[in-house]
Parts: C-alpha cells; sequence; structure tokens
C-alpha cells in the first residue's frame, strides 16, 4: 500500500469540500495574521461537512495532539470514536497514514497541510488556528472518493 505523502504546499486543486473548509478557515483570518485565532473557529459554518471534520488540541511539551471532536464519517472510517484520544495512540493506518507527522508538519510549519491518501482513496486537510500563545488546535477535514 502507498503511504499517505502530507505536504506543506497544497495542490493546485482541492477537492471541493476541502477547499470550502480552507476557503472558511482564510475566511477567519485578521489583518495580516497567517492563521485564524482558535476561538473564532465554528464549526457550525459547515453544517453538511460537519461528518468529515475533526478538531484536535496541540499540546507542546511533549508535542501530542488530542481530538476533541470527529465526525461521523471520520469515526467510520477509524471504527470507533476519537474524542478524547491522542493522535499517537492511534494506529497510523487507512485514512490515518501518517497522521501525527502531519500535525506535526502543521504545527512547525504554522500553515496548512495535505496529505493525498491511496487507501481509502481520499485526501486530508490540516489547518492551524492561534491561541494561548501558541498553535492551539488544528481543524482538520478529510474527502473520500471512489
Amino acid at each position: 500500500m502507498a503511504s499517505a505523502n502530507p505536504s506543506t504546499s497544497l495542490p493546485d486543486a482541492l477537492e471541493p469540500e476541502l477547499g470550502r473548509v480552507l476557503e472558511y478557515w482564510k475566511g477567519l483570518l485578521r489583518s495580516e495574521n497567517p492563521m485564524p485565532f482558535s476561538d473564532d473557529l465554528d464549526l457550525s459554518k459547515l453544517p453538511d461537512l460537519s461528518s468529515q471534520l475533526m478538531l484536535l488540541t496541540v499540546f507542546d511539551d511533549p508535542q501530542r495532539f488530542r481530538f476533541e471532536t470527529a465526525g461521523d464519517a471520520v469515526v467510520r472510517l477509524y471504527g470507533s470514536p476519537l474524542a478524547g484520544e491522542f493522535s499517537d495512540e492511534l494506529a497510523q493506518t487507512g485514512m490515518f497514514e501518517n497522521f501525527t507527522e502531519q500535525c506535526r508538519m502543521t504545527v512547525n510549519r504554522r500553515a496548512p497541510t495535505y496529505a493525498r491518501l491511496q487507501s481509502p482513496n481520499g485526501a486530508r486537510l490540516l489547518l492551524p488556528t492561534w491561541g494561548e500563545g501558541h498553535v492551539h488546535l488544528l481543524l482538520g477535514a478529510i474527502s473520500t472518493s471512489s
């Protein structure tokens, strides 16, 4: 199985639902800030995508990522509830292949990251948000295609 390849560069054309999440994130930017503030996130603004969204809290020392919410499609692909789980404790397979690596890349680069997935066929987008003096939350979205 080919592995997910997280990248700091977004493709020229994102999957439509991932493009909508990216546009929502960009719409939250204030002034010249490179990322939105965490407290500006409101997942209810994307109700038709809620099953494909996830929100993770970022911890600094050690760097870890805890699921706060995960939509139904995300949970279905993993096979069990994710809220309260840390990414580094999950099996890094399927939709979650190289997931923790992508989380780290998103925080370290302070920029959106994208991963094209082979199995299941789909893609994943992670977007950083700022709060409490550091990248505080990651907004994630998945897209599955046949």
